[in-house]
């Protein structure tokens, strides 16, 4: 069964060797790495869109470490409460999740719009379909997913709710009030909560299922754990090398992770 689209035109493309093709002859080559760019020209807004490889190496190193296997197990849990089987991880990155998921026994397709991104997605897993698009123009055909994961990414209901089957999932991954406080404390004067609930709105037709909050400790030991952490957050973009100096002049860091679980379905 083929899952892409053509990006191009819509209609379904079928793999023939190492070249994904449509019915109007638009064809796609699979890289060496494994993975397939269906990210065409115009959905460009850089010549390097998404995060960056100073980026991917951080949340690379950070994540392989396991401070976020919490979110891991509970991620796994969820898949096997709910029988998700055909699951989309919309913005996957370096492909941790997607990776520990399929780990798990849950057929995976990862997607990113960071070339960067998808490259080391192909080191992490050679038996996921990985492949460069944007999470707002899914190169997917409709209805092909049971779920979609959204971990601390770009969502867009639409295109989410347009690959789901009927009564398919969206699993969305968001910071909780008190994510990071810590680390937010040695960057900003004040620290202001999250306010997690307005994530809610992101998913105004789809109906919520289910809502929690888990929490966990992180315990850094090094400047390069901070500095890793760091470089996975907006905070890196939104303050100035004067402020990130006090955080990343620490050697340890022991900090709170809060985050915002919530479970939707398409009616």
């Amino acid at each position: 069964m083929t899952l892409y689209r053509c990006p191009s035109c819509q209609a379904p493309l079928e793999r023939w060797e190492a070249t994904y093709r449509c019915a109007a002859n638009h064809s796609f080559d699979i890289a060496r790495k494994g993975y397939v760019n269906l990210l065409l020209a115009h959905q460009m807004a850089s010549k390097q869109p998404g995060d960056n490889k100073m980026m991917i190496n951080a949340r690379r190193e950070f994540l392989s470490a396991g401070f976020y296997q919490p979110l891991v197990d509970r991620l796994v849990q969820l898949c096997r409460e709910h029988s998700l089987q055909q699951l989309l991880d919309a913005g996957c990155g370096e492909g941790y999740y997607a990776a520990s998921l399929a780990a798990a026994g849950v057929n995976v397709a990862g997607v990113d719009i960071s070339k960067e991104g998808i490259q080391a997605a192909c080191r992490r897993s050679k038996s996921i379909d990985w492949c460069i698009a944007s999470v707002a123009e899914l190169p997917y055909l409709d209805g092909v997913f049971d779920s979609v994961l959204s971990v601390f990414c770009f969502v867009d209901e639409a295109e989410f709710a347009r690959v789901l089957a009927p009564g398919g999932l969206v699993v969305f991954v968001g910071p909780g009030d008190d994510h990071l406080p810590n680390l937010r404390a040695a960057l900003y004067d004040e620290v202001r909560p999250y306010r997690s609930a307005k994530q809610q709105a992101y998913f105004a037709g789809l109906s919520l299922v289910s809502q929690e909050r888990l929490t966990f400790d992180i315990q850094l030991h090094d400047g390069q754990q901070i500095a890793n952490l760091l470089k996975m957050t907006p905070h890196y973009w939104s303050t100035s090398p004067a402020q990130q100096s006090s955080l990343l002049g620490l050697t340890q860091l022991r900090d709170t992770a809060d985050m915002s679980i919530q479970v939707y379905r398409k009616n």
